[in-house]
């Protein structure tokens, strides 16, 4: 497996670049900003991308998809709960104080407990909305590996002030989709450092009895 991960923007968000080292096949995963920085990172890779994966569409995780489209003519992925939040996008930014670009399209929607195939990876798609509609994780349980997007990070979890969000929705799905894990499976989050299920169940101050919620 070729797992890279790349900090991208002026919101430090991880995009992460993920393909089976063997056959080439790889896939995009939140791509949201720095197209052209994240392009070049594919092509030391040597993966072909088949396609762009969103655990949710808030923009600081698409920012780069449609240029990225343009450059590897592939389908763009996710819940279908996330369209209406992908439409939004300009209105996301004026929120911000920025402007966008270019809003992507989804070519498919991708549902909760379906398997998608890399290569030879099998990545299962963990519906966790809370954070936004339509949230998604992706598990590879082969590899021990789960990409949590911005539902559970090492030491915190998502925010729930922004439209969309709901705090109870979100603690249930990282209680009931994401605890439920291996302890030791590693966790690459949307934003910040890698950590373990087992380590976010033992220490996260947020999934402690009264703990608070952001």
């Amino acid at each position: 497996m070729i797992l890279e991960k790349l900090t991208v923007g002026t919101f430090q968000e991880n995009c992460y670049i993920l393909g089976d080292e063997a056959g080439g096949s790889g896939v995009l995963v939140d791509p949201g900003d720095e197209a052209v920085r994240i392009a070049l990172a594919v092509e030391k890779t040597g993966l072909e991308i088949e396609k762009i994966l969103l655990t949710h569409a808030h923009i600081d995780h698409v920012g780069a998809v449609a240029a990225l489209v343009e450059e590897y003519g592939c389908p763009v992925l996710a819940h279908r709960e996330s369209e209406p939040l992908l439409e939004q996008l300009p209105t996301q930014a004026l929120m911000m104080g920025l402007r966008f670009g270019k809003v992507p399209e989804l070519d498919g929607y991708i549902e909760d407990e379906e398997e998608l195939e890399v290569g030879e990876l099998t990545l299962r798609a963990l519906y966790t909305p809370g954070h936004a509609p339509g949230h998604l994780a992706f598990y590879l349980k082969s590899e021990g590996v789960l990409l949590s997007g911005d539902a559970l990070f090492a030491g915190s979890v998502g925010r729930t002030d922004l439209p969309g969000g709901d705090a109870g929705l979100l603690m249930r799905s990282i209680t009931e989709r994401l605890l439920v894990l291996p302890d030791e499976t590693v966790v690459h989050p949307g934003h910040g450092p890698q950590t373990t299920i087992g380590n976010e169940r033992a220490y996260n101050p947020f999934l402690q009895q009264g703990g608070g919620i952001l």
